[in-house]
């Protein structure tokens, strides 16, 4: 949720993890190990028969320590001040109801979370639940980390999947499977600053109108501008000097939809990749020439040291998720939104991150307790949709959300719906093996983050990158394994 710097995110928002994934990469184990403690408890029934009693010796097996008085959660956080701040809000809210919990709060900035979780869990010191990603919780769950939540919701009489907004759980599937209730995200859409509109004279965006890859192009290029007030259309134009790009696309979660968009696919439902056809290649060379070409864009090879958001205004478009609207509104932003640009057809994509229990932790009713508030319960999301890092998965709480006050507009907050809603447009990373990456996602990153570097500096089109990278993605996908030839 912090806002985004060139040198760390931005360019290789291609990798959305670059530096992080190759740390993390390094770091992390192939298997996580994790040990169930088992308390075998022998416990003496007493049962009356008339005038006698007999004792009767009954063997149980312990898995969860029951809650008796006080309840002492490990949580883990990640994200930036301003996640660690709802979190603050949502626990204070569900000690109302049962001041018997206690919390013990570890919290990571950044995206060095990741290792940092991994590291506790193969010390044995693991939390009790978390807040995860999306791009780990299937990776994790096939570890074996992460409790599976069926039963919880099964025999919680509250859940009703029908109380939620469609394809809410979808990337938190797995193998038939729910493995997190999720917390924050949402839909992926075009966000611009009105302001930088208005300053340089250009009309808003329709917002019911999809617009072309060649339309956002064009609608860019008046709304960059470099430190001699040029624009890419202007003779003289200097892209390494630019103080104002027009349009920041995102090239990590986002990637897919312009993928989609031109008729390629990443995963068929046959478990291979077409990363090399005509239309795949097309797309992934388009993102690269936004900044290279077009100058529209912040691109590797003009690398700078300013940050590069709506926030900072240096940016009038940018393609991002809705989880952000909170830190744009909270810093001023004259919002607007619009649907990410297409080229042969239109697609929509969004997504979110879950909250999740270990499964060696001795409090996982507990821990389902405080994580099912935080997250299915309206009292309990009402507080991060209100902070705007969530889009309501809950459909009682749509209205209050399309109502708030503008901006963004209603019609605009509307758009966050139809890209879950519209069955023709919406389109998820192994939708056709009903299998978010197949779990596989961090180690995609992983793989995928030095091809994307040579991409987006301009060393090699991706023509030259998919012989290789496809059969490494096939093995990658099926077995869970990086080739390292």
């Amino acid at each position: 949720m912090s806002s985004k710097s060139v040198n760390r995110r931005e360019f290789l928002k291609a990798a959305t993890l670059v530096s992080a994934s190759a740390a993390l990469a390094a770091c992390t184990p192939k298997e996580v190990v994790v040990t169930k403690e088992v308390e075998k408890v022998v416990t003496q029934e007493v049962v009356k028969e008339v005038e006698k009693v007999v004792t009767q010796e009954v063997e149980k097996l312990v898995t969860a320590v029951p809650s008796k008085g006080k309840v002492k959660l490990n949580f883990f956080n990640r994200g930036g001040e301003y996640v660690f701040q709802t979190m603050d809000l949502q626990i204070a809210e569900f000690k109302k109801i049962h001041p018997e919990y206690e919390f013990e709060l570890n919290s990571v900035a950044g995206y060095s979370h990741q290792e940092a979780l991994l590291m506790m869990l193969a010390a044995g010191t693991g939390p009790d639940c978390w807040f995860d990603s999306v791009r780990t919780t299937g990776m994790l769950a096939r570890k074996g980390v992460v409790e599976p939540l069926d039963d919880y919701l099964a025999a919680n009489p509250d859940f009703k999947m029908e109380n939620f907004t469609e394809n809410t759980f979808s990337c938190q599937t797995y193998d038939g499977k729910i493995w997190g209730i999720p917390w924050d995200s949402g839909a992926m859409l075009v966000f611009y600053n009105k302001n930088l509109f208005d300053k340089a004279g250009v009309p808003y965006p329709d917002p019911n109108k999809w617009m072309t890859w060649d339309e956002i192009i064009e609608l860019a290029k008046q709304l960059t501008f470099d430190l001699n007030g040029k624009t890419p259309n202007d003779p003289g134009f200097d892209p390494a000097r630019v103080q104002q790009y027009g349009y920041y696309m995102d090239t990590g979660h986002g990637r897919q939809t312009y993928i989609w968009s031109n008729g390629a696919e990443i995963i068929e439902a046959d478990m291979t990749m077409p990363i090399d056809t005509p239309e795949f290649i097309e797309a992934m060379n388009w993102l690269a020439d936004l900044g290279l070409k077009h100058f529209v864009a912040p691109s590797a090879k003009y690398q700078t040291a300013q940050e590069i958001s709506l926030t900072s205004e240096n940016t009038a478009m940018e393609h991002g998720g809705i989880w952000s609207m909170g830190e744009y509104l909270d810093a001023g932003v004259n919002l607007g939104m619009i649907q990410v640009p297409y080229s042969k057809k239109k697609v929509s994509y969004g997504q979110y991150s879950p909250m999740c229990i270990f499964t060696g932790s001795p409090y996982k009713q507990e821990a389902f307790t405080f994580i099912y508030f935080c997250t299915a319960d309206p009292v309990g999301q009402k507080i991060i949709v209100d902070r705007g890092q969530l889009q309501p998965t809950l459909k009682s709480l749509r209205e209050p959300f399309l109502n708030a006050p503008p901006p963004p507009t209603k019609e605009e907050r509307q758009l966050a719906y139809d890209v879950f809603e519209n069955k023709e447009t919406y389109r998820w990373p192994g939708d056709k093996i009903n299998s978010y990456w197949n779990g596989w996602y961090q180690y995609f990153i992983d793989l995928w983050t030095p091809y994307l570097t040579e991409l987006f500096i301009g060393n090699k089109r991706w023509e030259d990158i998919a012989p290789e990278l496809r059969p490494k993605s096939e093995v990658l996908l099926k077995t869970g394994e990086i080739p390292t030839t």
